[in-house]
């Protein structure tokens, strides 16, 4: 029941315990069955999850990042956590430029609704035993003040990466204002996305500063576009990260937004209590995992 509550709206969910099973089981007792199994693996959840030893050339990834959902309280961040190590990527076809596209097999999520304090210990209890093998953890976010003090702060022998998309999205908003469009401003663009890919950030953070006869505007944001540089400058080594083999982009964490949250839990007039969407998240982040066995224990204890 609590699996059909997780994977879809409460009323189909009815309607496919009906159809598959031929139990005739009212949305709102799938709800109250759903929500206390939630409730009722939170301590399990933030148990060190016992992953299978690393091969020799392998690394663990590991990303946070936040999203929005919809309370009685308003819109409030879910912090979601994504850990997953470099044999979990697979390929997966090709996409339409003729690049290799990649799946990830195995992943451990985990979700909270609230304060980062309170989400932390669920995020290490995701790395679990990987925590030991800290100086094979890469750890690839957005930028967050935050998230990056907490992975300074906590993994200070980890590899610590600014997502290249995120760093090369900052670049086009200032080349917008400054360019304001044209062929000269795209070349521009493109030049200096190169040199990111080529370990250029000082080049970048030089050539932004020596720029003069900038508008009120376009100056202030040229200032915080080099202050955001110089703040990750340590983190975009791209060049060096991709000859090590290593992902510069926060693309798993992105999708977990979808896969985790998004597709269940912001539906159309879709609103929450904090303490149903916690329980919700529990669920997702267990059934997404892989740990499903949490609510089995619940209901056949040893």
């Amino acid at each position: 029941m609590a699996l059909a509550g997780v994977s879809d709206v409460y009323a189909s969910g009815s309607e496919l315990l009906k159809a598959f099973l031929g139990l005739h089981i009212a949305s709102s007792q799938l709800y109250r069955v759903t929500n206390l199994l939630g409730e009722q693996i939170t301590a399990e959840l933030l148990a060190p999850v016992e992953h299978p030893p690393l091969a020799e050339d392998e690394v663990v990834y590991a990303s946070v990042d936040g999203s929005m959902v919809l309370t009685d309280e308003g819109w409030q961040e879910v912090k979601v956590g994504r850990v997953f190590t470099s044999q979990a990527r697979v390929e997966a076809g090709q996409k339409g430029d003729n690049q290799t596209r990649f799946r990830l097999s195995t992943s451990t999520y985990c979700a909270h609704l609230g304060e980062h304090t309170d989400f932390t210990p669920l995020f290490e209890a995701s790395l679990g035993t990987y925590q030991s093998q800290s100086e094979r953890l890469v750890l690839i976010s957005d930028g967050g003040v935050w998230i990056q003090n907490y992975f300074s702060r906590r993994y200070p022998k980890a590899i610590h990466i600014l997502d290249y998309y995120h760093a090369v999205e900052h670049l086009a908003e200032w080349v917008r204002i400054h360019f304001k469009g044209g062929k000269l401003g795209s070349q521009w663009f493109d030049k200096q996305k190169d040199s990111l890919l080529s370990d250029g950030v000082d080049n970048l953070i030089a050539e932004l500063e020596t720029l003069s006869g900038l508008s009120v505007d376009n100056a202030a944001c040229r200032d915080r576009l080099v202050g955001y540089y110089k703040r990750n400058r340590s983190r975009m080594q791209y060049g060096t990260y991709r000859s090590g083999g290593l992902q510069i982009g926060s693309g798993a964490i992105e999708a977990a937004h979808r896969t985790v949250i998004q597709c269940r839990m912001k539906r159309s007039g879709q609103r929450w209590t904090d303490a149903g969407a916690q329980a919700m998240l529990n669920l997702r982040a267990a059934a997404k995992s892989g740990r499903w066995q949490l609510v089995r224990d619940r209901l056949n204890p040893v």
